[in-house]
């Protein structure tokens, strides 16, 4: 078997190539693989460590900001409740005996 340039369609090495890049397949991971250059040569840079470390930062600002006013919200619920249960045992027991076993608690 001798290597003509040729194979069986009778088409050309560069037929051939042009036939495989013109792939959307294969353009997409060209692309992908040029792109991911460029990101990491962009990634190497000075401004990009700054922008990145400044970016960190304030995530993490906002996530202790998110935290805190989840806790807040907790507190407030819990205050929410601690009134309902009070509430609901001055309706069943009436004002008196709910005063009196205030006053029970805060002896103990």
């Amino acid at each position: 078997m001798v290597l003509t340039g040729r194979n069986n369609n009778n088409k050309s090495y560069s037929g051939r190539a042009r036939e495989f890049f013109g792939q959307e397949k294969v353009k997409y991971f060209i692309g992908g693989m040029v792109a991911a250059y460029a990101i990491k040569k962009i990634a190497e840079t000075d401004t990009a460590h700054d922008l990145a470390v400044s970016a960190t930062a304030g995530f993490l600002n906002f996530k202790d900001s998110v935290e805190e006013t989840v806790e807040n919200i907790k507190e407030d619920a819990e205050d929410i409740h601690t009134e309902a249960q009070q509430k609901q045992q001055i309706e069943v027991f009436g004002p008196e005996d709910f005063d009196d076993e205030d006053e029970e608690e805060d002896e103990e």
